[in-house]
């Protein structure tokens, strides 16, 4: 009985033995396991921690890559614009040297200068540091070839802010034959149709230049609104056009030219000469002087004043000149 019970007691404790030998082998299968795990999340956080640094290099590499492009097209840019600037201004001096080649081709060399024209009545100051710039809005009509024989016979060049003047357009030819120049005033003169939006002002524009350079062979970059930049009856139909069209034919190359004094001729069909005569001698202290006056088909007093506004400058020793892209600009307060 004795020697039973010492069996069963070894089985037991052998048991046991069993027991704790599998029970350390899987407490150390785990902590090798848990060694395993902590090893491998290490390394997977490092990985992280690489790609992560790694996408931040690329990001700053990209910014980089980025902000020298724009720096680059900065650049350029604004090489492109003074490139512009500077072929406009060369069309502009070539436009001139065309004119004046033109005129000096179809001048008679045998023409008689006439004898001055009588000053109107008055004392006349010394103008002599002036230049008067002589500009005439609204043609071609017919009293363009009017105005082109006195200018002719009194040697002097002016300006003419043209139109579409219909079956008088071919006189366009003639003003920059005789070495005048021709500038941009409006296709239609309509002034509902061409303020009526930024678009439309910038199409109308389009029409009178290419139209210009149909008839002349000239592309003009001088301008004057309809009304002058200070019109407020734009106001009427798109309002801040003004505002915003005087900076944005600058920005296209343009020059937009306003007058300082005005002869009066516009305020009616039937304003007298002697008006017109009288208007003009009231000269600015500005010694650019830009004289507004029209060559509309109804100015008859226009041209019957002329001769002796012309010879009033003269008198007063004042220079003549007609505009180019050195003349100095004349703006007046944009209302709009």
């Amino acid at each position: 009985m004795r020697e039973l019970k010492e069996k069963h007691v070894r089985i037991l404790l052998v048991a046991c033995a069993v027991v704790i030998l599998a029970l350390s082998i899987t407490v150390a299968c785990m902590t090798l396991k848990n060694r395993t795990l902590r090893t491998a999340d290490a390394e997977v956080s490092k990985a992280l921690a690489s790609a992560q640094q790694a996408n931040e290099s690329l990001k700053a590499e990209e910014a980089e890559k980025e902000s020298s492009l724009a720096d680059q097209m900065k650049k350029q840019s604004e090489s492109y614009s003074r490139e512009k600037e500077s072929l406009q201004k060369n069309i502009a001096d070539l436009n001139k040297q065309l004119a004046i080649k033109r005129a000096a081709a179809t001048a008679s060399p045998s023409a008689v200068k006439p004898s001055p024209t009588p000053l109107p009545p008055g004392k006349v100051p010394n103008l002599s540091s002036k230049t008067i710039y002589l500009t005439f809005d609204d043609g071609p009509s017919p009293r363009t070839p009017e105005i082109l024989k006195i200018l002719k016979d009194n040697g002097v060049k002016a300006t003419f802010f043209v139109i579409n003047g219909g079956k008088n357009n071919h006189y366009m030819k003639d003003i920059v034959e005789q070495g005048h120049t021709i500038a941009l005033h409006t296709y239609t003169h309509n002034y509902s149709s061409v303020y009526a939006s930024d678009d439309a002002y910038f199409s109308d524009l389009q029409k009178i230049s290419d139209l210009v350079y149909q008839q002349t062979g000239v592309r003009s970059t001088i301008l004057r609104f309809p009304g002058g930049s200070s019109n407020t009856v734009s106001r009427k139909y798109c309002k801040g056009i003004m505002s915003r069209v005087t900076k944005e034919v600058e920005k296209r190359g343009y020059t937009y030219m306003d007058w300082n004094l005005s002869s009066g001729d516009a305020s009616s069909n039937s304003v007298s000469a002697n008006t017109i005569i009288n208007n003009c001698r009231n000269v600015p202290k500005s010694n650019t002087v830009v004289v507004l006056m029209h060559d509309a088909a109804a100015k008859h007093s226009t041209v019957q004043a002329l001769p002796q506004v012309i010879a009033y400058y003269r008198a007063a020793g004042c220079t003549f000149a007609a505009m180019d892209s050195s003349t100095p600009a004349v703006h007046q307060r944009v209302q709009n």
